[in-house]
């Protein structure tokens, strides 16, 4: 049974503060989010960590060398980078050797890097804040 690659992701907005739809719109890392509708580039931060097993779509677990137990139950991490990345989550803490995720959508090789996601905005700089206003209501 094939598994369909995700176009968007439940995420928790850092400019909304709430969970919001994040949509897809290069493939890859970068989304829009449905609420306030800013720019976000999916990465990651510690825990990270390398995969040392191909992994095909449906597969639930991440191997790795060694750290796996860094990875807690409920932890969203980013699995790839570019065209291939996909966010999951972590069903329960990991193993040494092994990280329980959520069922993955895409195949991913092996040696290829995971970490905790972190969501940041795309477009940053002086006068970005002025560019763009606070989402109505929020008064901040």
């Amino acid at each position: 049974m094939a598994v369909g690659v995700p176009t968007a992701q439940y995420l928790t907005c850092p400019r909304c503060k709430v969970r919001r739809l994040f949509e897809n719109v290069d493939g890859g890392t970068q989304f829009r989010c449905a609420g306030c509708e800013w720019f976000f580039t999916l990465s990651t931060q510690a825990p990270t960590n390398t995969t040392n097993a191909a992994r095909s779509a449906g597969a639930t677990t991440l191997p790795v060398a060694s750290g796996g137990a860094s990875f807690t139950s409920g932890m969203l991490s980013l699995v790839d980078t570019g065209a291939n990345a996909e966010v999951v989550q972590a069903t329960a803490t990991g193993s040494a050797t092994s990280v329980p995720v959520t069922a993955l959508a895409k195949a991913h090789n092996s040696a290829v890097a995971i970490g905790q996601l972190l969501v940041s905005a795309t477009y940053g700089g002086v006068g970005v804040g002025d560019a763009v206003p606070n989402a109505p209501g929020w008064g901040f």
